[in-house]
């Protein structure tokens, strides 16, 4: 027979090991706490008095409205935290998620923004005024409030997702380092040129994932002065943007760019001195062209520009699909070769390193001009799937 514990013994192990949880410093705990949502962090104030109070000076807050049924419960929680944070211990980290399920629940009300709008304006103001790093902001609508957090002196890191930017609103992030879009949409009234991000003097890092841009822009431009990596992912035709929108680079100082998961785009890049590695999986929109060769060829030789343009790396990506298309265009391969200084190609495969072989004339064609003549060549499986992207903060 099992030895069946008595209810005192299973008392007194919980007392003992609430004992040595209790008795570990403020700092150790708090550091604990912090990778709890929110809610539960608050919940644990009940567990003892000895973390009464502990959640108050937490460095880090996330909160996501999935655990709550109702909205008037979700933003009374929030306002309650908020107004309860200890005002004298600035919040380091801050994740904000009203996306689901309550949103869900009364999009279609006619009066949500205005019942949305106290809420968020009191979570931006709160960003701004508390010293927030590091922000990560989800919530599915147009943001009026976004431009308050241009303010916003401490904040080094954000991350956008499905926010609707408002009409003709430049991103002036004066003090912003790393920029993360995802599902964004920008609005412009009227035609023209779009350019968001000039104002971000210090912007180091930008990602922009499966972002929407008006179909009227016919010029999209990136002229961020200090930024050094950039990614472009899951940007398709008509779904995100015009086929013949322009992205204009302007930034020289990019050591690291990614044009991955998308159709080709045609590109304005200038040189880029400083470049150092590079990783492209570009597609053709096959259902928007059927069998006009003349416009792939054409948006094939936009991808042959955009390799040129980034050509000086040394340590290049390409996507089984990539290599693939650009077989079937050899004459677009005009010399000189594209890749000037690349030691390592690394091959996304789908299936494993014996599935593929490069072909002769591709290896001439992109990489003959290349001083190593023995670069070394690294097959990596393509991950299936569309996983979002997210910036762990």
């Amino acid at each position: 027979m099992g030895l069946i514990e008595s209810p005192e013994v299973g008392k007194a192990e919980r007392m003992m090991m609430e004992d040595k949880l209790t008795s570990l410093p403020d700092e150790i705990l708090q550091h604990i706490l912090s990778f709890l949502d929110t809610k539960m962090a608050v919940q644990t104030s009940v567990v003892c008095k000895r973390l009464r109070y502990l959640w108050v000076s937490l460095p880090v807050l996330s909160i996501d409205s999935e655990s709550f049924r109702y909205y008037s419960s979700f933003s009374d929680f929030v306002l309650s935290v908020l107004s309860r944070k200890d005002a004298s211990s600035n919040i380091c980290k801050f994740w904000f998620d009203i996306s689901n399920p309550i949103y869900s629940s009364i999009q279609m009300c006619i009066d949500s923004h205005d019942l949305f709008e106290p809420l968020v304006k009191r979570v931006i103001d709160h960003v701004v005024d508390h010293g927030v790093q590091h922000l990560s902001f989800h919530f599915p609508r147009i943001v009026d409030e976004l431009p308050r957090l241009f303010y916003c002196q401490s904040l080094k890191t954000l991350e956008l997702l499905e926010i609707i930017i408002p009409p003709n609103t430049n991103l002036d992030f004066h003090t912003l380092t790393s920029l993360h879009l995802v599902k964004c949409s920008f609005i412009l009234d009227g035609e023209g040129t779009l350019d968001p991000f000039q104002c971000c003097f210090n912007l180091k890092n930008l990602v922009i994932s499966d972002c929407r841009i008006p179909s009227r822009v016919k010029s999209f431009e990136i002229s961020a002065p200090q930024l050094t990596n950039l990614t472009i992912s899951r940007m398709e035709h008509v779904r995100n943007l015009n086929p013949h929108c322009k992205i204009v680079l302007t930034s020289t100082k990019i050591t690291s760019f990614k044009f991955v998961e998308s159709h080709i785009l045609e590109f304005s890049i200038p040189a880029l001195p400083f470049i150092e590695s590079v990783d492209v999986d570009a597609l053709l929109a096959d259902y928007l062209f059927g069998n006009e060769g003349l416009a792939k060829r054409k948006f094939v030789s936009h991808l042959i520009e955009m390799l040129r343009a980034i050509g000086g790396a040394e340590i290049v990506g390409l996507s089984f699909e990539t290599l693939t298309m650009l077989s079937k265009f050899p004459d677009v391969l005009r010399c000189p070769s594209l890749f000037s200084r690349m030691k390592v190609l690394k091959v996304k495969v789908p299936h494993g390193p014996s599935s593929f072989t490069i072909p002769d004339k591709i290896i001439t064609s992109l990489f003959s001009g290349s001083p190593t003549k023995d670069f070394r060549v690294e097959h990596l499986k393509k991950q299936q799937g569309r996983a979002q992207e997210r910036l762990y903060i």
